[in-house]
């Protein structure tokens, strides 16, 4: 969606749209409290490893829209990192 949308859109899609994956994240916490502490490190290895392989990847980009859409990528990674801390 990112490559499609004009700039403008991109922002709005990278700003506010995929950070209420986020925040739904955050509202299912109690549940993912529940059923995430045996997979906890699962997810934050792999969030925190795809977020940095994608920071990566951002490095060698020259593409505006494509830049954005890799670094909301890498940026919701560091999100679930954070979350899958499970840290209240």
């Amino acid at each position: 969606a990112h490559v499609e949308a004009p700039i403008s859109g991109s922002m709005i899609l990278a700003g506010v749209l995929l950070k209420l994956g986020g925040y739904g994240l955050l509202r299912i916490f109690e549940y993912l409290m529940n059923i995430g502490m045996v997979i906890n490190m699962l997810w934050l290895s792999i969030s925190l490893v795809g977020g940095f392989l994608v920071s990566l990847m951002c490095l060698r980009q020259v593409d505006m829209k494509a830049l954005i859409a890799y670094s909301s990528v890498a940026h919701m990674g560091l999100v679930v990192g954070g979350l899958m801390t499970l840290n209240t």
